[in-house]
C-alpha cells in the first residue's frame, strides 16, 4: 500500500503531494479518514490492557484500510477522466501512509522511519498526531519509493528455524535434568543380592473394582502362577497386556491390597510426566529368568 500510493503520486503529479478540494470529499472519503482515529483508539485500549500482540495486529489495520481505499476508488482508472478526483484520492492515501509511519514506530521503528523518509515527514512523531488527516502538506515533494522489507532467502529462514529448535532442545534437556529425581543413598552389593527380580508373563488382567489405578494380574513366573496388584490401570487396558513379558520383584513379602493378596511387585519405568512403561526384555527369554 505504501509504495503504491507513492508510485501513483510520482506517476500523476511528479511526486508532489496534490492539493484536494475538501468540499469534494465523498462520504466514503470521510468514513475512511474517521476509521484511522477508530483504529488508534482500539490500539490504545489494547495496549492499556497489556494486549500488545493484538495491538500490533490492530495497528496494521491502517495499512489494510489504505489498501481498501485505493482498491475501491481505483485512481488509475479515474485518471483517464477525472484528475481532480485523483488528487483527493492520493491526498487521502498519503495521509493514511503518514499515520501508518507514526503508529508502527512502536513496533517496527526502522520500517516506520523508512515510511516517514519517503514522504518527507520530519514533523512531530508523537502519538497524539495519529488520526490527523493533514500530516502531509500539499506541495511537498516526496522521495522515491523504497522496499520496506528485504526478502529473506529460504536458506536463512531454515538456519534460524534450526537454531531455535536447537535452543528449544537444549532448554528441554536442561529442564528434564532438573525434574529427574536425585539418586538414593548408596547400598551394599549384599543389599542388591537380597532382591529376586524375575521375568514373567501376564496371563490374566482385570481392573480392581471401585478403583482408578489398580489392576489385578495373574503372572506366570516360571516357578508358579501368582497374583499381583499394580497401579497401572490409568496407563494400560487389561485386554492389551495379556501375554506381555514383565519384570517383577518376586521375593517381596505378600500384602493385602483392597482385599486381594499381592505376591510380589511389578517393576515399571516412570518418565517425567508420570507415565508408566513396562520393563520388557529385548529378546524372548523364559519365564523365571533372573535379573542380575
Amino acid at each position: 500500500f505504501v509504495n503504491r500510493a507513492i508510485v501513483l503520486t510520482n506517476k500523476y503529479y511528479n511526486g508532489i503531494v496534490p492539493e484536494p478540494e475538501p468540499q469534494e470529499f465523498t462520504a466514503f472519503d470521510k468514513e475512511i479518514m474517521e476509521q484511522v482515529s477508530v483504529i488508534k483508539e482500539k490500539v490504545e485500549n489494547l495496549i492499556e490492557n497489556y494486549h500488545f500482540r493484538d495491538a500490533q495486529k490492530e495497528a496494521m489495520n491502517i495499512a489494510r484500510l489504505g489498501n481498501k481505499y485505493l482498491a475501491e476508488t481505483e485512481p488509475w482508472k479515474i485518471a483517464k477522466t477525472d484528475m481532480e478526483r485523483v488528487k483527493t484520492i492520493l491526498y487521502i492515501g498519503l495521509q493514511i501512509v503518514a499515520n501508518l509511519g507514526l503508529i508502527m514506530d512502536a513496533y517496527l521503528p526502522f520500517s516506520a522511519k523508512k515510511i516517514r523518509e519517503m514522504i518527507k515527514y520530519n514533523d512531530d512523531t508523537s502519538w497524539d498526531n495519529i488520526g490527523r488527516i493533514d500530516l502531509i502538506k500539499s506541495g511537498l515533494q516526496l522521495d522515491k519509493p523504497k522496499l520496506l522489507f528485504e526478502q529473506i532467502p529460504d536458506e536463512a529462514i531454515e538456519q534460524q528455524i534450526n537454531k531455535l529448535q536447537q535452543t528449544k532442545d537444549e532448554n528441554e534437556k536442561e529442564s528434564s535434568k532438573q525434574k529427574i529425581e536425585p539418586l538414593k543413598e548408596k547400598i551394599d552389593y549384599e543389599d542388591f543380592q537380597k532382591l529376586d527380580i524375575r521375568i514373567g508373563t501376564i496371563l490374566e488382567a482385570e481392573r480392581v473394582p471401585k478403583t482408578k489405578k489398580l489392576m489385578k494380574l495373574l503372572i506366570d513366573t516360571g516357578l508358579d502362577k501368582r497374583t499381583l496388584v499394580g497401579g497401572i490401570a490409568e496407563h494400560y487396558k487389561p485386554e492389551d497386556i495379556i501375554g506381555k513379558k514383565v519384570t517383577i520383584l518376586a521375593n517381596l513379602k505378600p500384602r493385602k491390597i483392597r482385599g486381594i493378596m499381592s505376591e510380589g511387585m511389578l517393576l515399571m519405568a516412570e518418565n517425567l510426566d508420570q507415565n508408566l512403561a513396562f520393563l520388557t526384555p529385548d529378546k524372548n527369554v523364559e519365564n523365571g529368568s533372573k535379573i542380575r
